[in-house]
């Protein structure tokens, strides 16, 4: 089918995704610099009555934007790998593996069946979804803020971390702590466990180009992961970003880089 995927029940342009594949969109929910309005009632009438709920409890109205135009993308995207209208896709979340409780777990498609996975990332005006199939997926992206590395990294990183980020240049520790920091949360995504995991229990290798392989035990997956990092959009504090994906070293497939603005989302 080829029609307008922007409108309820539609599809365009299917994307092709062999079992060998993880794509990684990449895109914004406005442009540098623009204001924010009201979300658009393009977006709001794909979203699911949940979701549309969800946004209209964010009290910043920017948060309702960005919220709306984020799940909006994704839904317009994943409707091209599953030939399924925007509106028509069903969404819940496997159980977390280390309560068994649905409430947290990692995403889920529920409708149409599909052996697709994805997980979905946000940081600011920025997004990054990654999509395969039969295989657990995490990503996370951050726009790169001038926080207290030091500080931080007490918290964050692993005793051998905080060496590694010590005897960089100062200019280098921001980008070296949200390497660290991407690569962990997108392994625990992967997972399913989200920040309730220890990050100081979990080692990154930020000295070694990615692809890494990082060892965190799961009790409903795997112990081993590959995690990739993504072309960094270097920038001023709060403007550049990081992204790491990560899934299972068994399985891996190739992580392909793609931009949302190059599937008409933009």
């Amino acid at each position: 089918r080829e029609v307008d995927s922007g409108n309820r029940g539609q599809v365009t342009d299917l994307i092709a995704l062999t079992p060998s594949e993880v794509h990684a969109w990449h895109g914004r929910t406005s442009e540098p610099g623009s204001e924010p309005g009201e979300p658009r009632e393009s977006d709001l009438a794909i979203l699911s009555a949940d979701e549309r709920s969800r946004c209209g409890r964010f009290v910043r109205q920017a948060d309702r934007v960005r919220f709306a135009a984020t799940h909006a993308a994704v839904r317009r995207l994943l409707s091209r790998y599953l030939a399924a209208g925007p509106a028509e896709m069903r969404f819940g979340r496997t159980p977390c593996c280390e309560c068994g409780s649905a409430e947290h777990g990692p995403p889920r498609i529920d409708w149409p069946p599909t052996d697709i996975t994805c997980n979905l990332s946000g940081s600011g005006e920025h997004w990054l979804l990654a999509v395969t199939r039969g295989r657990r997926v995490g990503a996370d992206i951050e726009v790169a803020r001038d926080v207290d590395t030091g500080q931080l990294a007490l918290i964050c990183l692993t005793a051998a971390e905080q060496q590694y980020l010590s005897t960089r240049r100062e200019d280098e520790r921001l980008g070296v702590f949200y390497r660290c920091w991407t690569r962990k949360e997108a392994v625990l995504k992967a997972c399913g466990v989200g920040l309730s995991s220890s990050l100081r229990e979990l080692e990154v290798a930020p000295g070694r180009d990615a692809p890494v392989e990082v060892r965190h035990s799961c009790k409903a997956g795997p112990d081993r992961w590959i995690v990739q990092d993504l072309p960094a959009r270097p920038g001023p504090a709060g403007s550049g970003w990081l992204g790491a994906v990560a899934q299972p070293a068994a399985d891996a497939g190739r992580v392909w880089f793609r931009e949302g603005a190059d599937a008409g989302l933009a």
